[in-house]
C-alpha cells in the first residue's frame, strides 16, 4: 500500500511506482485490504493495474481531477499511468480492497471482451474522449455486492495460503469479477438508448436510481455530482430543477417513505427499521420522520402496522 512519497521513478511531477519494485516477478500481483484514519495519499500513478473496491464506510478518492467521496460497492479499475490518491475523511472509518496486477495476467481470459475492458486496462490518450463516468468508476448495488465481496475474498485467501495451483485460481476469480465489471460498464452504456429523446434528463435519472438502490447508505451530494458528470454546484441547481427537491431532501424522502412500507409490513422493529433505511441515529431517524409524517414511527405502526 502506498501512503507516503517515493523515490522510485517520477511520471511528471507525480510519484511514479513501477510493478519491478512493487510486484512479484514470478507472478505480478497483489492484494490488500487497507483501513487506517491517518491514510493520505499523495497523487501518484503506476504502470500497473490497480483496482479499488470499497468494502464500508467512506473515505475520498482522487482520479483525473475529479474528487469523489466513495462507500460501498464502489469500485474504480485504475489503468496504468492514470494519477490518483486515497485519503481518509476526519472521523470517518472505512476499508478498501486494493488489488494489483499487470494486465497481462488476464489478457488470454478476457480476450471476448476486450473492446470493452482493454480501455481499462490500458491507458491511452483516447480515453479522455469517453465521459470519465465509462472509464473507471462503477458502483454494484447490494444485489452485486456479495458476490463481488465473495469473490474478493477468495482471491485474498488463495493469495495468503498459497496453496499449489493458486495462481491459477487466483487468475479465474480476477477474470470472473472484470467480466461482472464489463456486464455492468455495457449496461450503462446501453441505458441512454433506451429514450433518446429523454437524452438531456439521463444523468438525474441516474442518480435517482442510485439513490433508490443505495438509500441504505451515506450518500454524500458530490457522489451525485460525480454520477451525473457536473460540477457540484451546478448539479444541485439542476437536481432541484428536475426533482423539484434538494438532493438532501429528495434521499430523505426516499429514505421515510421505505420506512413508512417497512412499519407496514410490521416485522421489525422501528430501531431496526431506523438503520436499514440509512439513519445512522435513532433520535434522527425518529425526528425526520415526524418532520416529514406529522407522527412518530411507532404511532403510525399502531396505525398501520399489520397489527391492526
Amino acid at each position: 500500500m502506498i501512503v507516503g512519497g517515493s523515490d522510485m521513478g517520477m511520471e511528471g511531477e507525480i510519484p511514479f511506482y513501477q510493478s519491478k519494485d512493487q510486484l512479484n516477478k514470478a507472478f505480478p500481483f497483489k492484494i490488500m485490504r487497507y483501513s487506517s484514519s491517518l491514510l493520505k495519499q499523495p497523487m501518484h500513478s503506476h504502470d500497473y493495474v490497480q483496482i479499488v473496491y470499497v468494502l464500508r464506510g467512506v473515505c475520498n478518492h482522487q482520479v483525473r481531477g475529479k474528487s469523489l467521496t466513495v462507500s460501498r460497492g464502489d469500485i474504480f479499475i485504475i489503468a496504468p499511468n492514470i494519477g490518483h490518491s486515497l485519503s481518509a475523511i476526519e472521523d470517518k472509518e472505512f476499508e478498501v480492497v486494493l488489488v494489483d496486477f499487470i494486465p497481462s495476467l488476464v489478457q488470454e481470459q478476457l480476450k471476448p471482451f476486450s473492446d470493452t475492458l482493454n480501455p481499462l486496462l490500458q491507458h491511452s490518450d483516447e480515453d479522455y474522449k469517453i465521459p470519465f463516468i465509462h472509464q473507471s468508476w462503477l458502483h454494484f448495488g447490494k444485489s452485486k455486492q456479495i458476490f463481488v465481496e465473495q469473490l474478493l475474498q477468495d482471491i485474498q485467501d488463495e493469495y495468503e495460503h498459497r496453496e499449489v495451483g493458486f495462481e491459477h485460481s487466483i487468475l479465474l476469480n480476477l477474470a470472473k469479477l472484470l467480466i461482472l465489471v464489463d456486464r455492468e460498464y455495457r449496461k450503462a452504456k446501453r441505458k441512454p438508448a433506451k429514450q433518446p429523446a429523454l437524452a438531456d434528463q439521463h444523468p438525474i435519472d441516474d442518480v435517482k436510481r442510485y439513490i433508490y438502490d443505495n438509500y441504505s447508505q451515506d450518500i454524500p451530494m458530490e457522489h451525485g455530482a460525480f454520477i451525473a458528470n457536473m460540477a457540484p454546484a451546478y448539479f444541485s441547481h439542476q437536481f432541484k430543477k428536475e426533482t423539484g427537491q434538494t438532493f438532501v431532501d429528495f434521499v430523505t424522502e426516499v429514505r421515510i417513505e421505505r420506512a413508512m412500507e417497512l412499519i407496514r409490513r410490521d416485522t421489525h422493529t422501528i430501531t431496526q427499521i431506523g438503520f436499514q433505511v440509512g439513519f445512522h441515529h435513532l433520535s434522527h431517524f425518529i425526528r425526520t420522520f415526524k418532520k416529514r409524517c406529522g407522527i412518530t414511527p411507532t404511532e403510525y405502526k399502531k396505525t398501520f402496522g399489520n397489527n391492526q
